[in-house]
């Protein structure tokens, strides 16, 4: 079974090939560029690079979130779009769970941290099950404040790896919360990889081989939302 998977719920737009489970090929862009601008000539080239068509692949997966509104709202449509044309099954996937994947193997918790904006992560909590051989989530996906989370970290009885777009943001909160407890890796190996991905939507496909309907997994309301909120609240005040 062949796939490709989407991952740009970050400012990075990165894309996989897989194969069985097994990572073919990756694409990672970390630019000025949009989403919107990147995508499709990364996806040619990747295509070219491993000599696939696109009619051989066998389904799609798209990571939907949580993450940037506007990057969710692009990777769906892309990965709907090509399913449609192709008349492909369609894989969703977590982009905690799928980030958690850079645990691989390890012995420390696993902690992805995704900047929420707003002084908040998206975060959840994992560690690595050596049975099963993937991530195990012990804690759900949250938008929490970055402080309040850290001290539930500290709670752990192990060191914390800290996966994600907000390490290199909050490197000195993490080092004066944890000290020596919090593990960082470079972010060569913290962003959201099509590796990553490629491992996650695989294990997916594994339990709904028939696809599935894919929407966008935000955690809290859009500022759009937000805003449509308040103006409704404000407005049944006065009309009552």
């Amino acid at each position: 079974m062949k796939y490709l998977t989407i991952d740009t719920t970050t400012k990075v737009t990165a894309l996989g090939l897989g194969e069985e489970g097994q990572l073919v090929a990756e694409g990672f862009l970390h630019t000025a560029k949009t989403h919107s601008e990147r995508l499709i000539p990364m996806l040619d080239q990747l295509l070219g690079a491993a000599a696939w068509k696109l009619q051989d692949l066998d389904f799609i997966g798209v990571v939907r979130g949580p993450g940037s509104f506007t990057g969710i709202r692009i990777g769906i449509a892309s990965a709907q779009g090509l399913a449609e044309v192709l008349h492909l099954p369609l894989i969703g996937a977590i982009s905690l769970d799928a980030l958690a994947w850079a645990g691989y193997g390890r012995n420390e918790a696993i902690v992805p941290i995704l900047d929420a904006r707003k002084n908040e992560w998206y975060t959840a909590g994992y560690f690595w099950d050596q049975d099963s051989q993937r991530p195990d989530c012990r804690v759900q996906p949250r938008a929490i404040d970055p402080q309040r989370w850290l001290d539930e970290c500290a709670c752990l009885d192990r060191p914390v790896l800290f996966i994600g777009d907000a390490v290199s943001r909050y490197t000195e909160l993490i080092l004066e919360r944890l000290g020596e407890r919090a593990v960082l890796l470079p972010d060569y190996l913290a962003l959201p990889r099509g590796a990553f991905a490629v491992q996650e939507v695989w294990q997916r496909w594994l339990e709904k081989p028939q696809g599935e309907s894919v929407a966008p997994h935000y955690l809290r309301l859009s500022e759009a939302e937000v805003t449509w909120a308040k103006k409704e609240e404000a407005r049944l005040k006065n009309n009552g």
